[in-house]
C-alpha cells in the first residue's frame, strides 16, 4: 500500500521534471504552440506563479526519471503517472503532451492534464487515484491565489489553455478551469474558498456544451456565490482561440457579462418550443422558468418577466404571478444557504461586487 505522502512526492517530481522538458525545449512543439495561443515568455520561463510543462514524446522519460528519484514501480502505477504495458513493461501515461497541475483544495498538486497536439484526445487527465479525483480538482487556483485575495475575479473555463488565457489580460481576472462542462459542489466550493469577492464568471465555449454546461452550473455556483455570471463567446471560439486573436476582444467578453440565469432561462425555454402553441404549453413553460427568474437581481426582474412574456405568449401579470410565487420560495431557503456557504473552516470571507443588488 503507497502511502498519500509518497504519491505527492512522486507528483511534485514529476511535475519538476515536466517542467525542465518544456524549458529545455524553447523550439519543440509545446512551446510553439503556447507562443501561437498567446503565451508570454514569462509563463514559458516559469517566472510566474504560473506551473507550465511538458511530457516527452517518449515511452518511459518520466517512469526513468522516477526510478533515478527512488521511487517504485508500485508509487508509479498508483499515482496515476505510469502505465504497465501487455508485456508488463511500465510506461508513461502522458507522452507529447503540453502538462498543466491539477491541485486538490489544499493547493497540492495532485495530478495532471496533459493537452495533445491535433489528432489525438485534446485533453487527457490523471486517472482517479488515491489523492486526485477529477470533481474535487481545479487547474489555475494555486498559480493565482495572492490575485484572488486581492480581489481578481474569478473566471470559470473549460480548459486549461482558457485559464492562462485569462489569465494574461490583467489582474482583474483570474483564469481557473474544471477539465470540462460539469462543476461539482467541491469545485465550487474549492474556489469560493480562495476568491475575494463574492461573484464569478463562467467563460464556457460558444458552442451548444458550452452554454448547457454553462446553464448547469447555475445551481452549484449559486450555492456558494452571491452573484453569478456568464460571457458569451463567439459561436466556436474558446477564450483562449480567442485570446490568441485577439485579447480585446477578450477582454470585451468578460467586461459584457450577463447572469448566468438569463442563460439557463433561455436553455430551459428552448426545450419547450414546441409545445409554445397553446395554453398549458405557455404556463408550463412558464412555471419551469420562475425559480431562474428569481435568481436574478430585483432590478431586472421586471424586464426578463416582459422579455418571458413575449417569448411564450402570455400576459405579463400571468407570468409575474409565478415569479413572485418562485420569490417566495426561494426567500425560504437563501438566508440558510447563503450563512453556510459564505464561512468555510469557521471563518467568513468574500465581498459582494459593487452595484450590484441582490435577488429580493
Amino acid at each position: 500500500m503507497v502511502g498519500n505522502q509518497q504519491l505527492l512526492q512522486a507528483t511534485r517530481s514529476a511535475a519538476m521534471f515536466y517542467r525542465q522538458q518544456l524549458q529545455g525545449r524553447p523550439n519543440g512543439w509545446a512551446a510553439q504552440h503556447l507562443r501561437e495561443r498567446g503565451v508570454g515568455q514569462s509563463l514559458l520561463a516559469g517566472a510566474t506563479g504560473w506551473w507550465l510543462g511538458y511530457a516527452p514524446d517518449t515511452w518511459s522519460g518520466l517512469v526513468d526519471h522516477l526510478r533515478r528519484e527512488g521511487f517504485d514501480d508500485q508509487t508509479m502505477l498508483s499515482g496515476g503517472l505510469a502505465r504497465a504495458t501487455r508485456s508488463g513493461y511500465l510506461v508513461d501515461r502522458f507522452r507529447g503532451r503540453i502538462m498543466f497541475l491539477a491541485e486538490d483544495r489544499q493547493l497540492n498538486p495532485v495530478g495532471f492534464v496533459g493537452r495533445a497536439p491535433g489528432g489525438l484526445l485534446k485533453y487527457l487527465n490523471s486517472p482517479t487515484t488515491d489523492i486526485y479525483t477529477k470533481a474535487t480538482t481545479l487547474v489555475g487556483v494555486g498559480a493565482q491565489q495572492h490575485r484572488l485575495r486581492e480581489g481578481a475575479v474569478p473566471v470559470l473555463v473549460e480548459g486549461a489553455m482558457d485559464a492562462v488565457a485569462v489569465s494574461q489580460l490583467s489582474d482583474h481576472w483570474a483564469g481557473v478551469s474544471a477539465c470540462g462542462t460539469a462543476i461539482s459542489p467541491e469545485q465550487a466550493v474549492m474556489l469560493r474558498h480562495a476568491s475575494r469577492v463574492d461573484w464569478v464568471v463562467v467563460a464556457f465555449d460558444g458552442d451548444s456544451a458550452g452554454v448547457n454546461g454553462a446553464a448547469r452550473s447555475l445551481d452549484v455556483l449559486a450555492e456558494v456565490f452571491g452573484v453569478v455570471l456568464a460571457a458569451d463567446l463567439p459561436p466556436g471560439q474558446d477564450p483562449s482561440s480567442l485570446f490568441a486573436a485577439s485579447s480585446e476582444r477578450l477582454h470585451d467578453v468578460l467586461t459584457h457579462t450577463r447572469p448566468l440565469a438569463q442563460v439557463a432561462i433561455d436553455v430551459e425555454l428552448s426545450r419547450w418550443d414546441r409545445v409554445l402553441d397553446h395554453i398549458s404549453g405557455q404556463v408550463n413553460a412558464v412555471r419551469a422558468v420562475a425559480p431562474l427568474v428569481a435568481q436574478l437581481s430585483a432590478g431586472r426582474v421586471a424586464a426578463e418577466v416582459a422579455r418571458l412574456a413575449r417569448r411564450v405568449g402570455l400576459e405579463e401579470q400571468v407570468v409575474s404571478r409565478e415569479v413572485v410565487a418562485a420569490v417566495g420560495s426561494r426567500r425560504q431557503s437563501r438566508a440558510t444557504r447563503r450563512r453556510s456557504a459564505r464561512h468555510f473552516d469557521g471563518v467568513e470571507v468574500g465581498a459582494d461586487p459593487p452595484g450590484m443588488s441582490r435577488t429580493p
